[in-house]
């Protein structure tokens, strides 16, 4: 065990350099995030112009499958060789261009990270198990997933290729002025690392991990002891809630509280006095997920987080969905929010299932990305080229472009869904930009009205932006259509 660890720690240093200290260092002062001992999205951390909500938040990315590997490819995982979902039928990680590589796949992330920095993203998740590349899981499996992306061996090492692309992905978002939540299990997964009464082998994975991540020279590091803590989905006992609390504890101690140290949480809020409860109450930041929520229903999340954690340490949400309707809901509570696009494995569309295409290369991606810039006061990315020939068709009704409105006006978007198998999922409207109305069935109208009566508007120039949001899989994946008309309100 000492001499596989001894061989990782040579060669990071080795390939670390004579790098001694990083140039982004990550901290929690009370409720806040901070950046070099500032507060994030401040002027002093280089956002003047940012949402003053934003102050102390991480606005961040699921970017889980940025350091992924099989050890069954290419005897599974293959085109030729492909896995099976009965949702979206078979699963192959192979390029459009060529084999599946994890170089390339870590080598292209890392290119896209100075894009995403540009907009005003600070911060993104990968994990040393990853997570449930297709949509549901192969069929919602969430025991032993067939893949084997792990970066422990079956007694808790941490394996060298895994050590190192993880060591490059913190090294550039450091120099970027990024952080990196650094997650290590996930459902589906764990099961790779042998399991005992004791739980040694995953305790020996958590000291490898953060051992691992401390003697590297960067601070630009939060650790997410494993992905949603429940106690269905794992196998473990120190990775489900009551147990959690002797994980937390244990990272605590091996970095030293160098390394912010949490888990993200799932199953409801726990007795008061349990051992949940205790896990909740010992970690650094309060972390959890509100996929599926409505923007109001985020609001009662993060209100009710609160209430139980307390008001004393910063809360941040890593994974919700495509909706950027619930990132403003996250922001409008000083709450960062984590934009998780599954995708198809296409090469295109989404950023969990490989072959990853890392780009803004999407109508979805770009939503997310534009409004990231817009709250963070950062240039805007160029609308990327897409075509695809299921994605919802999107017709205005009542407003034609540069219409003048003068009086209340009936204003639908009649969206037609060309999928044969999955349904329209919500079709948002913006008015310049801003989310303004949603609505999950038809008929879709502009604030909900009938006649819309404008009232919130200001006379002059608008633009008004219908997004059509259409669901690809049994739970997240989504892609989208757009359109905006410009228009003119007379008062």
């Amino acid at each position: 065990m000492f001499a596989h660890y001894a061989r990782v720690l040579l060669i990071t240093l080795a390939l670390s350099g004579a790098q001694i200290r990083g140039d982004t260092v990550v901290g929690i002062r009370g409720p806040q995030f901070t950046l070099n001992g500032q507060l994030s999205y401040s002027a002093a951390t280089g956002f003047p112009q940012a949402d003053p909500n934003l102050a102390g938040t991480l606005l961040n990315v699921r970017a889980v499958q940025g350091i992924f590997d099989d050890a069954n490819y290419p005897q599974m995982g293959s085109r030729k060789n492909a896995y099976h979902s009965n949702t979206l039928g078979d699963i192959s990680w192979d390029y459009p261009d060529g084999p599946w590589d994890a170089e390339r796949n870590v080598r292209e992330f890392l290119a896209a990270l100075p894009d995403w920095r540009r907009c005003g993203l600070l911060a993104f998740t990968v994990n040393l198990q990853g997570g449930g590349p297709p949509d549901g899981n192969y069929e919602e499996k969430i025991y032993l997933q067939p893949h084997n992306n792990s970066g422990f061996d079956p007694h808790g090492n941490l394996k060298p290729a895994y050590a190192e692309r993880l060591r490059r992905v913190i090294s550039e978002a450091d120099r970027l002025g990024m952080v990196v939540i650094v997650g290590f299990f996930y459902f589906g997964s764990n099961e790779r690392i042998e399991v005992s009464p004791d739980d040694r082998y995953v305790k020996e994975a958590i000291l490898q991990g953060c051992r691992f991540l401390k003697q590297l020279p960067h601070r630009n590091v939060l650790i997410e002891i494993n992905n949603e803590t429940n106690p269905r989905s794992y196998k473990h006992h120190i990775l489900q809630p009551d147990g959690a609390l002797d994980a937390v504890l244990l990272a605590q101690q091996t970095v030293e509280h160098q390394i912010p140290v949490s888990m993200s949480w799932s199953g409801g809020i726990m007795p008061r006095g349990s051992r949940g409860d205790a896990a909740l109450r010992s970690v650094d930041y309060v972390m959890f997920h509100t996929n599926g929520q409505t923007p109001e229903e985020v609001h009662q999340t993060i209100t009710a987080m609160r209430r139980w954690t307390g008001y004393e340490r910063p809360l941040i949400i890593n994974e919700d969905g495509v909706s950027t309707f619930n990132l403003h809901a996250a922001a409008q509570e000083h709450v960062g929010w984590g934009f998780y696009d599954n995708g198809l494995g296409n090469y295109r569309d989404g950023y969990q299932n490989p072959p990853v295409n890392w780009k803004i290369s999407s109508p979805v991606k770009w939503l997310f990305f534009e409004q990231v810039a817009r709250l963070t006061g950062s240039p805007t990315p160029p609308i990327p080229g897409y075509h695809a020939e299921d994605t919802p068709e999107i017709e205005v009704f009542g407003l034609k472009p540069n219409q003048v409105l003068k009086q209340p006006a009936w204003i639908e978007a009649i969206v037609k869904d060309r999928h044969p198998r999955w349904p329209i999922k919500r079709v948002e409207f913006f008015i310049d930009g801003k989310p303004y109305s949603y609505r999950t069935q038809a008929p879709y109208m502009l604030n909900n009205q009938e006649w819309w009566d404008m009232v919130d508007v200001s006379a002059g120039k608008h633009v008004l932006r219908v997004v059509a949001y259409d669901r690809r899989g049994p739970r997240f994946t989504e892609l989208c259509s757009m359109v905006e008309i410009p228009f003119v309100i007379e008062k």
